[in-house]
């Protein structure tokens, strides 16, 4: 005769429902499924959850409602369609379901440790086990291992059916593994699981959502190609924790780190973040719970990478965009990469020489969108003197005095003049200007005055905004070309001026005598020098020479500046172009350059800069 037992075990600390129910099932010397209909719950009932099928066994095993919602609280409850209640908080039920059921062999073996009966009725599957972010059992320090595997319920919640085909395993020591100590992230999770107590800032947030944060973060922080193996181990889950715990700062700080390494073509959100981006961008984008975290990784994505307007980001609109790539600014502007690039560079937004692809160059998109909205409006220098109506030295000349100011002064730009500018400066000049009859002798245009008289270009179109110089229009002839004033007026601006200083007592610092200056520039005839000054060309200051006691000429470094901006020589010209005189003067010839000689004097080899413009170009 069989002896039956005296009363039913409690259940283990942390036990689940059908980890229960095996033991009983063991005691009873029974199967679990022939045991949940005598207690008239039925097992398929149990595995769905049905409450009558709860409070049977409840009824059955004489459980008081605080021992059964414990047991329950830790085996996991539907709670919708694939939500389960778990320890007071909502998980997604593949969280807590899954195929694979894992344990710590050694809380196996010591359950079995003294048992009366069989081993195996004697262990105690417990709840957090079946927690998919979970690795470690911390008491222990042993990490979680497969079992057995099972795709149907019915099969896989057997607990004693399986543990007896595995009770041989577990008591030789063969599912046992290297122990390891605990990390942050196991003993933060162990509490929060035990009894709720958590003195971070993840207090306010599901269990669930901080632990997939953290596996996810971690790996795209370790690189993780294997994510099953780092689930084993929980490195991935512990190097997230570490960033998550300290808060959002150091959250978005580790996003910006995996940002910055993203340096190549292809290296687009989804690459670099991996399933970080893709789980709360389509897993988990209707979780609610996951909205602070995407917010932080939206946030990031949108200061580094060159999202456009009406882009969908982590389940929102992008209502502007904040940063360019040189490709995305270059398919936006409608013009070449390589072509764009030189304005971006000087306009200090790209950095000359950046290895990283076209793709990963960044910059400020609305600090530089009146250049890219400018730039495809640009023209060369052909289309600008077509639309002034100038010739070729005209507007070689207005760029060197300043007049015209090129958007970009990059020499492998192409187009970088705005037909605004020069259509606007005709249209000033133009305004008010007289009738001129083509055949008058007594006017010139802007370039020959300059030329013939020596007064700069800028102060010829200076003295005409100040009505000081009157201004004609010749009737035959359109835009700036025809734009003309009268010699005499411009003779009378011409006349010598005098340029040589009151004496003085001292000698300005840095100064140099004028004709040591006349020969550093090439020009060793002292008394041609000394004519350009008397002449008033050339500016220079006197004092009296202590040795001879004689009045002498000086140039300060300003007088020399001026001499470098208007004048050059074949001496200074072969420094600034790097060319042999000989090749220079073979170029003066081709574009019959001659020296400057105001009213034909003749004052050496010295030559007008904007003569010879082109040349240093």
């Amino acid at each position: 005769m069989t002896a039956l037992p005296i009363s039913n075990p409690a259940p283990a600390h942390r036990e689940t429902l059908y980890s229960y129910l095996s033991r009983v099932a063991g005691v009873w010397r029974t199967d679990v499924a022939g045991l949940a209909s005598d207690m008239g719950a039925g097992f398929k009932p149990l595995l769905d959850n049905e409450e009558a099928a709860f409070k049977a066994v409840a009824d059955w095993t004489d459980l008081s409602p605080e021992i059964m919602d414990e047991l329950l609280s830790w085996t996991g409850t539907r709670a919708g369609n694939v939500r389960m209640q778990f320890r007071g908080e909502l998980y997604v039920s593949r969280a807590l379901r899954n195929p694979i059921m894992r344990g710590c062999p050694v809380c196996l073996r010591e359950d079995a440790d003294g048992a009366t009966g069989s081993a195996h009725s004697a262990m105690v599957m417990r709840g957090d086990w079946q927690l998919r972010e979970a690795a470690l059992c911390v008491r222990h320090r042993h990490p979680l291992v497969p079992l057995w595997q099972a795709a149907a319920p019915r099969d896989r919640f057997d607990i004693g059916a399986r543990l007896r085909e595995i009770e041989a395993e577990i008591l030789s020591g063969a599912f046992e593994r290297p122990l390891r100590d605990p990390s942050a992230y196991d003993l933060w999770l162990d509490r929060r699981l035990e009894d709720g107590t958590d003195d971070t800032w993840l207090k306010e947030h599901p269990v669930f959502v901080v632990t997939t944060l953290c596996r996810l973060l971690g790996q795209a922080m370790l690189k993780v190609s294997s994510p099953g193996e780092e689930y084993a181990s929980g490195r991935a889950h512990a190097a997230g924790f570490d960033i998550v715990v300290d808060g959002a700062v150091e959250i978005r700080a580790a996003l910006d780190r995996i940002a910055t390494d993203a340096t190549g073509a292809l290296d687009e959100p989804g690459r670099a973040f991996g399933p970080l981006y893709t789980k709360l961008n389509r897993d988990y984008l209707d979780e609610p719970g996951f909205d602070p975290f995407r917010s932080i990784l939206r946030g990031c994505i949108l200061d580094n990478w060159p999202i456009a307007a009406g882009e969908v980001v982590l389940g929102e609109v992008v209502p502007q965009r904040r940063l360019h790539s040189l490709r995305t600014a270059s398919l936006e502007a409608g013009i070449g990469v390589r072509a764009l690039e030189p304005f971006l560079i000087e306009a200090g937004a790209l950095r000359e020489g950046d290895p990283r692809p076209d793709s990963r160059r960044l910059f400020d998109a609305q600090a530089q969108a009146g250049l890219l909205a400018e730039i495809p409006t640009l023209v060369g220098p052909i289309a600008m003197r077509n639309a002034m109506g100038a010739t070729r030295m005209e507007l070689e000349a207005l760029a060197e005095a300043g007049v015209l100011k090129p958007r970009t002064r990059v020499r492998k730009v192409k187009n970088p003049w705005r037909l605004s500018d020069g259509v606007a400066l005709v249209a000033e000049l133009s305004d008010g200007a007289i009738a001129v009859e083509d055949e008058d002798k007594d006017w010139e245009t802007l370039l020959l005055a300059y030329r013939r008289s020596g007064v700069a270009l800028d102060d010829l179109i200076r003295n005409i905004r100040n009505e000081r110089l009157t201004v004609g229009k010749r009737a035959r002839v359109p835009g700036f070309h025809g734009i003309v004033v009268p010699k005499s007026e411009v003779d009378v601006l011409a006349a010598p001026r005098q340029v040589t200083r009151d004496e003085a007592l001292e000698e300005v610092p840095g100064s140099m005598a004028a004709a040591d200056f006349g020969r550093s520039v090439g020009l060793r005839d002292g008394g041609v020098f000394q004519a350009m000054i008397e002449a008033g060309h050339v500016s220079a200051y006197q004092i009296i020479n202590p040795r001879t006691s004689r009045p002498q000429h000086r140039m300060s470094p300003e007088d020399m500046a001026a001499f470098h901006r208007r004048f050059v020589t074949l001496t200074t010209l072969a420094a600034e172009t790097g060319q042999h005189r000989n090749t220079l003067k073979g170029a003066f010839a081709a574009r019959r350059i001659t020296p400057f000689s105001p009213e034909g004097r003749d004052f050496g080899a010295v030559y007008l800069r904007v003569d010879v413009v082109g040349l240093l170009r």
